[in-house]
């Protein structure tokens, strides 16, 4: 059976870029109890009726994040949530409290159980199936684990409602240094917790110790930043993750911008494609890795799919190691739909003929082309400087709500090791076999 793409959306902007990139669910949230309730910019509770509409226009599903620690104040909110949720027909609750879960039972509204759950086990799989359908894995599980799992579920016959229980992992995306994501870090140095959505990342910085008895003595913790870890990626062992019988493939990222989430979600949709056509090769999976490579991302490894994590699971350095990055040019001031040219008032930096560039906006989503004879009074010019408004022709229907950025390669220093080469030590693309080493490692 091939897997649901289940990519995040924070606002209209990525919302419009994850159902262009082919996603077949989409996950966000709106501005109250979610794991991402400051990061990402949400959507309004008023705006459900109307996000959920366009994505069963589009026959897409849509899940509601309602995931966060919760107190008892709070609960009457979140059940008018959830009455608003029915009458929009949003398809599931994506939620980890019990008493979320409950609500939604009782209100007969689907519910998934939340990777906060750290459902890690069978025994786990089976008491929350008398809840819900589908449970998200933790993120500490391989995939031996997540195959037994699904193995027991079969033998058992294991389902909810007569509706077979489904397995949901993250294939792609941040991950964080606590178990399930449950971090207090953030909370004691700051007073806002990572577990109601309020992260400000603190373990992505650089740490030194100093020895207490004699302060002069002070140490840079290696060359590695040790709380922040890569990034998730699945993508070269994807062939793998089908395999185990996995139903979901879920892609962190929420609070990711636009160019983000069109990319990560094309470049899993292309990779999930080719497998089922039995051409997802070596070469494929390098060409979609270095897509994925272009945006945001601190590394990549893949977390505990393929066993314990070694030491070479840490970022080596502060921020993005993306091989590009986008610059704003400026707003779009005019579409002229008959002879499809776009018209900017460039605001910031320079747009030279040839420029890699990409709309955004709440409608466009996002669209990438190249920057062909552009014109500025009408003149063709070899390069538009800030404060001229500059035209050129383009494919795709661009809107006055749109933001023109052009696309500049980073030079970032030398990649410690290449994804491919890197997955190949552990039998990339051979059948799915693990050995006695890979097992129980966790």
């Amino acid at each position: 059976m091939k897997p649901e793409l289940l990519a995040p959306a924070g606002d209209w902007e990525t919302l419009n870029c994850a159902i262009k990139a082919g996603a077949d669910a989409i996950y966000f949230g709106i501005k109250f109890i979610n794991m991402r309730s400051s990061s990402a910019r949400n959507f309004e509770i008023k705006e459900l009726k109307e996000v959920m509409q366009k994505l069963h226009e589009k026959k897409i599903k849509g899940y509601l994040t309602v995931n966060t620690v919760l107190y008892d104040h709070e609960l009457e909110k979140v059940e008018r949530i959830l009455d608003e949720v029915k009458k929009a027909k949003v398809d599931a609750i994506i939620a980890s409290d019990m008493s979320v879960v409950q609500m939604c039972n009782d209100k007969e509204i689907e519910v998934h159980i939340s990777t906060q759950a750290s459902v890690a086990n069978y025994q786990a799989v089976k008491f929350f199936s008398k809840y819900s359908p589908r449970i998200v894995l933790a993120r500490e599980c391989t995939l031996d684990q997540i195959q037994e799992m699904k193995r027991k579920i079969d033998k058992e016959n294991l389902n909810y409602k007569g509706r077979k229980i489904e397995l949901e992992t993250f294939v792609h995306g941040s991950l964080c240094v606590a178990y399930s994501g449950r971090c207090f870090m953030s909370q004691h140095h700051n007073r806002l917790s990572a577990n109601r959505g309020q992260c400000l990342q603190e373990c992505r910085k650089k740490y030194k110790i100093t020895d207490i008895e004699d302060p002069r003595r002070e140490f840079i913790l290696g060359e590695d930043y040790i709380l922040s870890p890569k990034d998730l990626c699945a993508l070269p062992i994807l062939d793998k993750l089908i395999q185990t019988g996995i139903a979901v493939f879920k892609i962190e990222g929420r609070a990711k911008g636009p160019e983000y989430i069109y990319n990560i979600t094309k470049a899993y949709r292309e990779a999930i494609d080719l497998i089922e056509k039995n051409q997802f090769t070596k070469k494929e999976a390098a060409r979609l890795v270095g897509e994925l490579d272009k945006v945001f991302n601190r590394g990549f490894s893949t977390n505990f799919l393929l066993g314990t994590p070694t030491n070479d699971s840490w970022t080596k350095f502060y921020g993005s190691s993306a091989k590009e990055k986008k610059s704003k040019i400026g707003e779009v001031t005019n579409y002229y739909v008959k002879d499809k040219v776009v018209s900017i008032l460039i605001d910031q930096n320079e747009l030279e003929e040839g420029d890699e560039v990409i709309f955004t906006g709440p409608t466009t989503g996002y669209y990438k082309t190249t920057a062909k004879e552009i014109r500025v009074n009408d003149k063709q010019v070899k390069k538009a400087k800030k404060g001229e408004e500059v035209t050129f022709k383009v494919e795709e229907r661009i809107r006055t709500t749109d933001t023109l950025y052009k696309i500049e390669k980073r030079n970032i220093g030398k990649e410690e090791d290449n994804i491919i080469q890197q997955y190949e030590k552990i039998g990339i693309h051979k059948p799915f076999k693990f050995t006695k080493k890979d097992k129980g490692m966790t």
